[in-house]
């Protein structure tokens, strides 16, 4: 009876051991196909349309090589004096030079090392009081949205799992937020993994 129990036992690890290999592998893999699905998807469609046969992937080839060509062109000193000045013509025309530098103060904000865009991780209650988020504190609320609070608040980015790029902005008064002695990169570590990803703190 010894013996079958270890054995039992023996599997038992060696299947937890299997999940916690596989699972890193199986989220990060998951990630990539659905950015490259949608990716496709952009690309694909307009050229069914024109050529009236299917091109499956075809996206996804392109995507890739135009990513390529674009690292190259942005490392390239010529290069990045054309992305700057393209970057000024973006910032330039209405509502698209605000959405372009949105998004890429977020993608900043998370390729920055340790998410150096970020100043603290906390915890607020949303979306109803009880239930607590993890959040970044990204600013504080301007006196515009103060005055009309009559409270002391700052903006509060709540990402979304698995994606983090994706999220919520609240503005949540100071008194209401807690702070947590978690780095930026493990809270994000957490909120990839669905919780799965320990708790650490700094």
């Amino acid at each position: 009876m010894k013996k079958n129990s270890s054995d039992k036992t023996d599997i038992k690890r060696v299947f937890i051991s299997g999940i916690f290999t596989i699972l890193p592998i199986a989220v990060t893999i998951s990630l990539v196909f659905w950015l490259f699905n949608k990716v496709d998807y952009i690309f694909r469609v307009p050229l069914e349309k024109l050529l009236g046969i299917h091109l499956y992937g075809v996206g996804i080839v392109i995507t890739l090589i135009l990513t390529f060509a674009a690292g190259i062109f942005a490392t390239d000193v010529i290069g990045k004096r054309i992305f700057n000045g393209f970057e000024k013509v973006m910032h330039k025309i209405p509502l698209v030079g605000m959405i372009y530098s949105s998004v890429k103060q977020v993608v900043d904000a998370f390729a920055s090392k340790k998410g150096e865009g970020f100043k603290n991780t906390v915890l607020v209650q949303y979306p109803s009081k009880g239930i607590y988020t993890i959040g970044f504190i990204t600013t504080n609320a301007p006196d515009s949205i103060n005055g009309y609070t009559g409270e002391e608040s700052v903006f509060v980015f709540i990402p979304t799992t698995p994606n983090p790029t994706s999220g919520m902005l609240v503005a949540v008064s100071k008194k209401d937020i807690v702070y947590l002695d978690v780095s930026i990169d493990n809270a994000l570590k957490i909120i990839v993994s669905g919780g799965i990803v320990g708790y650490k703190e700094n």
